[in-house]
């Protein structure tokens, strides 16, 4: 995932700073959920599960699923696609599978902030490990799109119009 992000960041970045400021966004959410599963980037030394770690994911978790339902996906949709784009119809279905992949999310959230992890949920927090997991990757896909599809209306654009962060 660390890897797919560099690459988008490499296409994308610099053309708008809201875009910015999200990718950055994920990369430390990424970065907590490799040190909550106790894995080094580029290295191969795997670390053992700590508390502390698993609240740090949980906190970044939440910032994360709250920038984009409430200041970015928004100001995306509404700053780069009119009501009558015909790139509108498929950010308007992007945006109902964004809600489901919060739900799966928010139930990890919920199941596992402010648990005392012991020896029985350990086994349980690691399969729920991976599949949070996943469920990131399905949604870091969805938001590539809304990424892309704002980059490709971006570069039509005239190159000194871009998305007003404050707006």
């Amino acid at each position: 995932m660390l890897n797919r992000l560099e690459s988008l960041t490499q296409r994308v970045g610099g053309s708008n700073e809201l875009v910015d400021q999200w990718l950055q966004a994920r990369k430390q959410l990424l970065v907590a959920y490799c040190a909550l599963v106790g894995i080094k980037p580029n290295k191969e030394k795997h670390t053992p599960l700590n508390e502390k770690a698993l609240e740090n994911f949980c906190h970044n978790l939440v910032d994360y699923l709250s920038a984009g339902h409430f200041h970015i996906y928004d100001r995306i949709i509404k700053q780069v696609e009119g009501a009558s784009s015909p790139k509108m119809s498929l950010a308007v279905n992007i945006y109902p599978k964004l809600w489901a992949n919060t739900e799966q999310i928010m139930a990890f959230h919920d199941r596992y902030t402010e648990v005392d992890i012991d020896q029985d949920l350990c086994l349980e927090l690691h399969q729920a490990l991976s599949d949070i997991g996943e469920t990131l990757a399905a949604r870091f896909t969805l938001e590539d799109r809304l990424i892309q599809l704002a980059a490709e209306t971006w570069q039509q654009a005239e190159p000194d119009k871009t998305l007003d962060p404050a707006g």
